[in-house]
Order: C-alpha cells, then structure tokens, then sequence
C-alpha cells in the first residue's frame, strides 16, 4: 500500500473511530469498548495486520502528521519493532501524551486498535496586568512556546525567569502568577502570567570602596550614568564600573580597576545602595624619545595608552610592534628600549628609539636544498626583495623573518623530512644593501610505499582513498597520519557510522624511511532516519517543512546533516528559531527520529511614510510585506509610492519552490507614472523568472513584457531624452546559463567564468521581433605576490525580424538597428566596458554614433553587433590599496554582420584600487590608441567607479 493510500484509509479510520467530540471528556484508564480486548501478543507467526483503528476522546487535530510516522502497515505481518517505533514515534509527534496498542484477533489477520491519551498542545501564552517591561523582552525568557505540548517545569521555570528579571531591572515588588486554562474538550491550553510590576527602585546612595586620592566622590559620581535617583537597572549600574574604569585610564591611570558595584536594596525607601570597588594604582607619565608619539598612537603602536590600561605585557608588545614597524619602514637595525621609574604614587615609563640607516633587502637565497626547490620555499614566505611594481617592499622585519622560518620548517616536515634544520637566517649587509640567507639540512625523507584499507565495506573505498592526507608515494610524517585517521572518522560520521573505530600499524624499512601503513576500521552501526517529527508550527504547513528538509527514510544522520537541515530551514526566512534534534530511542537500533522544534517570526509588516520637497511637492510611500503566504514559505511584497509629480508601484511574490522542486520562482509587477520637466513616462509590465542554481552553476528562464509610453512637450526632440525612456513594448523569453568558477564573485583571483545569453522578443502584444545573443568569458590568473591577470571576451548579436516601422528617427531605416528599440541594443564605453571612452561613447560615426542634423556632436545610439576584450593586471600596493594597468578593445556595429577586427579601437589605462568590504573603488583613467581627430572625443577619459569592470 502507498504512503498516500495509507494515509486515506487511516483518515476514514479517525473520522469513524474518533466521532464527534464530547461535551466532557471522561477519564480515560482505558477506554471501555477496549477492556474485552486482549494485550498485544507478538506471535510467532507474525500475523498479517489487516486494518488499523484509532480510538481517541477527541478530534485528532493532526491526522496526517500522525499518518506518516505509523510504521504498522494493513497487508504486512505485525512485527515488535514495527509496534515499538510506532509508539515512539506517535509520543514524539505531540499528538498524544500517551499511545496504547491492542490488537483484535479476525481470521484473515489481526486489527491494530490505537489508543491515544491525548496531549495539552499551548494555544496561547500571554502576560497580562502592570507589565512595567516591554512584553518582547519578558516573552523572551519563557521557555514555554505557543503550539508546543504543556510542560510543568517549562511553564514554572518561566515564573522564575520573570521575577529575576523584573529584579535585574529594578522591579524588587513585583509579583507574578500564574493561571493555566485548559480546555478538556479540544485538549488545549492558555497559559497566562499575571503581572504586577509594581514601582520601579530608584538609586539611593553611590559610594566607593578604596583610595580615590586625588578625585572626590563626586568627580567619579559625575561620569557615571547611573545617578541617584534615577530608576535602577543591574546592567547599566555593571556598565557603568566598565565606563568609571576607561575615564580612570583615560586620566593616565592606566592600571585602574573599578569591579562590580555591590548593591543592597532597602524595601522600606524602595532604593538600591550602590559601592563599587576602585583600585587606583600610580599615575602613569610616558615620554617618547626618538619617535613621533601621535603617529604611533596613531597605528595602534602604544596600546598600554589605550583603553586597556597600562600593563607590563602590553608595554613588551608595543615594543615589539615599533620595532617591527621601523624595520618595516627600512630601518633593519632600530633599537628600542624603555625604562620604568617608580615612585610615590607615580611611575614614569620611557620609550626610546633609535632608528638607524634605512637598508633595502635585495635577494632571499637558500641553502642546501634539494628535495623542495628555492620558488616553492619563496612562496611560503612574507619576506622577499624588492620588487619594482611594489613601493615599499624588499624590507627585512625580524618577527616576519623568525614566523618565515618557522613556517618553512613545518612545511618540510609535512613533506616528510621530520629532522630537517631550517635557519638561523644569515643577513649580510653592502653599504645600504641586505641579502638573506637561509641555510637548509633537509635530512632523509620519509615515504609513504602502500597504503592498505581493511574493514571498509559500506563506504568507496577508492574515493576514501583519494581524500585522505597520505598518499601512497607521498610523504609521511605523524601529524598526517592524525589528519589521516581524523578525514576517516569524519568521513564515516558524515554517513552516520559514529560508533566506527579506525587504527592504524606501521612497518618501516631498516632505514626508516620507507613505510607500509594498514589502515583497520570497525565501522559500526549505520545511523539513519526513520520519520521528520515537526513540533511548534503554527501557521506553517507541515508539508512545507518536510520539503525544505529534503531528507528520505533510511538516509544517513550524522552531525553534519542535522547542522545543514538547520540551515535549510532558515533559509526559509520564516522561523526565529529552528532547532533539529534526535529523538532518544530507548532501542538498540540504528533507526532514529529527527525532531524539529520551530518557532515561527513575524510574517507581516505594513510601513508607510509622508514627506514634501521642492521637486516632488507632497509625497508619500505604504509597504505591506507577507513572507508566508498561506502557510507555503512564499513571500509577497507591495509597495506604493505616490507624489504630485510621480506614481509607482510594484509588486514581487516569490516563491522557493516550483512544485516539489527546489527551484524559486520570481513574479514581478510594475507601474510607474513620471513627470519630467519635458516630458512624462508611463512604464508597466511583469517579469516571472525561474532559477535553478547549484554551487558553480545557474541557469534561469525568465518571461518579461514591459511597455514604455512617451508624452513629449513641442519641441522637444525624441534624442534629447534617455534610452530608457524612449516608447518601446517588449515580450521577450529569456534563457540564461552562467557557469562560475571563480574563487571570489567580489574579488576573483583564480578561476573563470561563462555567461550565455538568449533573448527572443515575439510579437505577442509586442511591436518587436528579434533575437538577441549575448556571451561572455573571464579568466583569473593568479601570479602570487606579483598579483593578478584577468581577462574578458564579450560578443553579442542581434537579428531583426521584422520591421518597427516608425522606429527611431536618428537612425537611418537602411541600419539594421533601427528595427530594435534603442534600450536592447549594444552600447560600449564606460568604466565596465571600455575605459578609454565615456559612457555609450564607443562606436562608428555614422552608424553607431549618429550626427543629427544641426549639431555638431555625435550622438551614440547603439548597434546590433558587439566585440569586446579586456585584459587587467591587478597588483598590490600596500595593504587594501592597489594599483591597475589594463588594455581594453573592441566596437559597436550596426549589424553583428558587420563585426571587423581591423575597426576595434583600442586603449590603455591606469588606475588605483581600494578594497572595501563590499567590493573594490576604483578611480582610473583610460587613453585611446585609436582617437578619431574630432572635439568630442577627447584623448583620454577619468572614471570612478565601484565594484570590478568584469
């Protein structure tokens, strides 16, 4: 019997076993047209279960929730283990407190007869009376949720919770009851906390617990927020010793401490009595001899200033860190020292520094190594010489140089030569010049022969193989024979075998250089799933959470995929809250539940605004958000925006799933009304668009129709007004395949990429009719300290079908352009296309850069065909900052027919780059190589720009 056949029969089960409710429920030992019935006898013979009864007092709200976790099936034989996860799974679900099993002897088999004690499910859980509080953060402590089943010590516990709370913030009167209504009809409850906040105490008293010579209480009582008088609240008074303690360093007392104030409450004046315990220490005078004091506070160089305090460990860095920063600067040989002068009350710190000549490292050499080559061991070190692309480099840092070495010395172990000697570095100095040496004793070298796995059985061997850190003919060492036994352990845990035992035995050769490794595992028991148990959804349909989950019966449970099935459901966007445990099994079986506990967010929320400027006189803007549309995660957004001189809106439901794919759907409606000083535009249209996406891949189909109107004042010429602007109406499919392999889609060093592009614009309530082809290819070459090589090709194409008729009148009816509307025609120039030239400035005159008649500037107004390669070299400078050299080349035409290399225009450029968290400003500045002697176009062009050309 199917899943679905299942369920249906268990439904008319309910709907005859259940009845209608009663008026009262009568206690329930056990149910009276039960007691001739005997207990469940498992018989030897495993009888064939032939239907299944539900008895319980009640409707059963969740009938199909309690469907799919019954594991006793009509037509199959009635087995222990099939009753024993039954059971466990119906308690589990929180449709019963208890479940019951009885079976009734018929000749063809037995009826299973279900008995359920039914659970108290919460309805509600509120806070009623003097709330003093925002009920927000009272909800927040009870560990009673809405649509869970009523627990005792949860529903105390949060009675508990309220009054530390209420007395954290002041509220030392206040009381809190609590009444839990139940409801023995529906097995319901409402639980209410009845509060009394009461008044709130005030600060009384602030006093202070230790030598305070020089400052008088008051001083200190000034910088505190918390006053006498004011309400009390236990984290601000906290807070305030934390801002007493930074005034106090700030005075130059850097080793004060002020802890904790202790507070005694007093009932009869309803105050708090505060003392905080202070520690002045000695007052701290620093001098500086040889360095510039605000240029090092500055850089953070000084941090025993700061709002740490003055500590002698923090002064043992700062001396490191300015030693580092002038070798950073060049100086190899500075010296740093400081000396401390204690006395009555005080003590004087002085720093003194002695840069010395500036020296510039000119060549890293090493020496004696054979088994790894000098461009691999450069490659693991900060240090290097002088490059000519990089002001500021070839300096030698010493804490640099030390990690340097000691990182070379871990990467030749881990390549097997466990008693290689790397160092002491040898620096050798020519007048203003350092060379550095670093001597190398590689020792023999350790390898691993065979490999052998014993004992995998349920897991690929071969691709286990291959993932683990040793490798036959590779290098051994301990610590990767630890990664090794540790990538085996994971690998086993990801498909549920957690009770695996893996070991590993060695046999070397006489030399001991030369291993065979037997790798012996004991792989265990499989943990798998057996049912999705769903607690704490209200509004949110089950089913919902199941498809988001995406997991099958007999799959694999280990702590990774409880981790992921979390993140599923967050990404949901609908729940506060998700958390997906394993139910404890009592069994010794493999076979576990997974209970998921939801807590639902807020799905609306409305937003409106009013405003008036100048421009746009009165306006004002209403937004209502949904983001779960009957309980089916998908979202709906609108919003309104209407002025004097505008009208918009729009309106976007989304939906993450087509069906039962994971495959999110975008709907999208728009109408935009805007007055401009000499003209008005009217824009409407819709977008649906599907995407399918997985780590390096995307592919989305999209339908959009979009229609542009244009009013015109007299005298007012049609190319006087912006591309987007001008009439056009559109429906167009469009397909889109873009394949990403880029380490970084922000800032890309490595990998590629590649788009494709289709447009088909039909004439169905469209006056257009063509094909439009876009491709694009990028390339990332990482060249290590030097930086990076990115290159682009872009091509496109576009065919007319049909005429536009009156189309646009700066083109020449004889151009195939004219017969596509100016806002889906190609364009070049810009700081993303083609740097030498201002924005839509590429181009044929004649063609794609059109001369209207009376003026003497060319106008762009774009081509069907496009050709267009960039080449970047992107290098560093000094730390987010760095500089660009890039050639850009290609053209606009007029029909993609038309496209000749021997017509690119080419040019060149520099520029710098600073990298933000949210991706790279650029300012650049781009000459052509191919400039055309005419005034509007100028020998070069200056971008800034954000984000990368491609």
């Amino acid at each position: 019997m199917s899943r679905r056949a299942r369920a249906l029969s268990l439904a008319c089960a309910l709907a005859v076993a259940a009845g209608p409710a009663p008026a009262q429920t009568p206690p329930l030992p056990k149910p009276p047209e039960l007691s001739e019935l005997p207990a469940l006898p498992l018989l030897p013979a495993l009888p064939l279960v032939t239907a299944i009864e539900i008895r319980t007092p009640t409707p059963l709200g969740k009938k199909s929730e309690v469907a799919s976790v019954l594991e006793i099936e009509p037509g199959k034989p009635l087995t222990d283990m099939a009753v024993r996860h039954t059971l466990r799974n119906l308690v589990a679900t929180g449709a019963a407190s208890r479940a019951e099993l009885y079976t009734r002897t018929e000749p063809e088999g037995v009826v299973v007869v279900l008995v359920l004690r039914p659970v108290v499910q919460v309805g509600r859980v509120r806070l009623a009376g003097d709330l003093g509080l925002d009920e927000s953060e009272l909800k927040a402590v009870l560990p009673q949720k809405e649509a869970e089943p009523l627990a005792e010590e949860a529903v105390v516990q949060g009675v508990y919770n309220l009054q530390n709370l209420y007395q954290q913030n002041g509220y030392f009167k206040a009381s809190v009851h609590l009444d839990v209504h139940t409801d023995p009809v529906q097995h319901g409850a409402d639980v209410t906390y009845q509060v009394a906040a009461g008044p709130r105490a005030t600060v009384g008293t602030i006093a202070f617990d230790g030598q305070l010579a020089p400052f008088a209480p008051a001083i200190l009582i000034d910088r505190l927020r918390t006053k006498p008088g004011k309400a009390y609240r236990q984290r601000a008074a906290e807070d305030d010793a934390e801002r007493l303690q930074a005034w106090l360093i700030e005075q130059h007392y850097g080793s004060a401490r002020v802890d904790r104030p202790r507070a005694a409450y007093d009932a009869a004046s309803n105050s708090v009595g505060l003392v905080y315990p202070v520690q002045l220490g000695p007052l701290i005078t620093f001098t500086l001899t040889g360095g510039d004091e605000k240029k090092l506070r500055k850089k953070g160089l000084l941090p025993f200033l700061g709002p740490e305090g003055y500590d002698e460990a923090l002064v043992q860095q700062a001396l490191a860190k300015i030693k580092a920063y002038y070798q950073l600067q060049g100086h190899y040989h500075v010296r740093v020292d400081s000396a401390e002068k204690p006395a009555e009350g005080k003590l004087d710190l002085a720093i003194t520094i002695e840069p010395g000549p500036v020296y510039t490292l000119e060549a890293v050499e090493f020496r004696g190594n054979r088994g790894v080559g000098s461009s691999q061991l450069a490659k693991l070190m900060s240090t290097a010489p002088r490059k000519l692309l990089r002001p500021g480099s070839g300096r030698l840092v010493q804490d640099e140089l030390d990690a340097d070495i000691e990182n070379i010395r871990s990467y030749y172990a881990l390549q097997g030569y466990g008693e290689a000697k790397v160092g002491p570095a040898q620096v050798t100095e020519q007048g203003a010049v350092l060379r550095l040496a670093v001597p190398i004793d590689e020792g023999p070298q350790q390898r691993v022969v065979k490999i052998e796995l014993r004992g995998v059985e349920k897991l690929d061997a071969a691709r286990l193989r291959k993932s683990l850190p040793l490798q036959e003919g590779g290098p051994f060492h301990p610590v990767l024979l630890e990664q090794t036994l540790t990538a085996i352990r994971t690998a086993y845990a990801d498909q549920g075998y957690l009770r695996m035992q893996v070991s590993a035995a060695s046999d070397w050769d006489r030399s001991h250089r030369l291993v065979d490794l037997t790798l012996s595992v004991l792989e265990g028991p499989q943990r798998v799933l057996d049912r999705v148990i769903v607690r704490g959804n209200q509004a949110t349909r089950v089913e919902v959470i199941r498809r988001a989950l995406a997991v099958k019966q007999g799959e694999p449970l280990g702590q990774t995929k409880l981790f992921e099935l979390e993140s599923r459901l967050y990404r949901l966007g609908i729940f506060s809250r998700a958390d997906v445990d394993l139910t404890g099994s009592g069994l010794d079986s493999p076979e576990r539940d997974v209970l998921v506990r939801v807590e639902e967010a807020k799905f609306k929320s409305l937003t409106y605004g009013a405003g008036y400027d100048t421009q746009e006189g009165l306006r004002g803007t209403v937004g209502f958000s949904h983001s779960n549309v009957a309980g089916q995660a998908d979202s709906l957004r609108a919003d309104m925006r209407l002025s004097q001189r505008d009208k918009r809106f729009r309106l976007l439901f989304n939906q993450p799933y087509l069906g039962s794919r994971r495959i999110p759907l975008t709907s999208t409606l728009f109408y935009f009304d805007t007055r401009e000083v000499s003209f008005r535009t009217k824009r409407w249209g819709g977008r649906v668009e599907a995407v399918k996406a997985s780590p390096h891949k995307r592919l989305s189909l999209a339908f959009d129709y979009r229609v542009v109107e244009l009013t015109v004042d007299p005298g007012v010429a049609l190319n006087a007004i912006e591309r987007q602007n001008r009439p056009n109406q559109l429906s167009s499919v469009i397909p889109t395949l873009l394949l990403d392999h880029r380490d970084d889609p922000l800032e890309p060093t490595r990998g590629w990429s590649a788009l494709a592009q289709i447009q088909y614009s039909f004439p169905l309530a469209s006056k257009a009719d063509f094909l439009k082809l876009f491709l694009q290819q990028t390339r990332y070459f990482h060249l290590g300290r030097p930086g990076v090589v990115a290159a682009s090709l872009r091509a496109g194409g576009i065919e007319a079908f049909s005429s536009l008729g009156r189309g646009d009148p700066d083109v020449p009816p004889s151009l195939p352009s004219s017969n596509v509307f100016i806002d889906e025609r190609f364009f070049g120039g810009g700081s993303t296309t083609h740097r030498a030239y201002s924005l839509d400035r590429l181009g044929i005159r004649g063609q794609t850069l059109i001369q209207p008649a009376g003026r003497s500037a060319f106008l762009p107004v774009g081509g069907n065909g496009l050709l267009l390669a960039n080449v970047d070299y992107r290098f560093p400078i000094a730390g987010p900052v760095g500089g660009i050299l890039f050639f850009d080349s290609g053209n606009i035409w007029p029909d993609w027919r038309d496209i000749r290399l021997r017509e690119v225009k080419s040019g060149v450029g520099l520029g710098v780059r600073y990298l933000s968290p949210i991706g790279p400003l650029r300012a650049e500045i781009g000459w052509k190589l191919n400039r055309e002697r005419h005034p509007d176009e100028p020998p070069f062009v200056v971008f800034l720009s954000f984000g990368n050309p491609f």
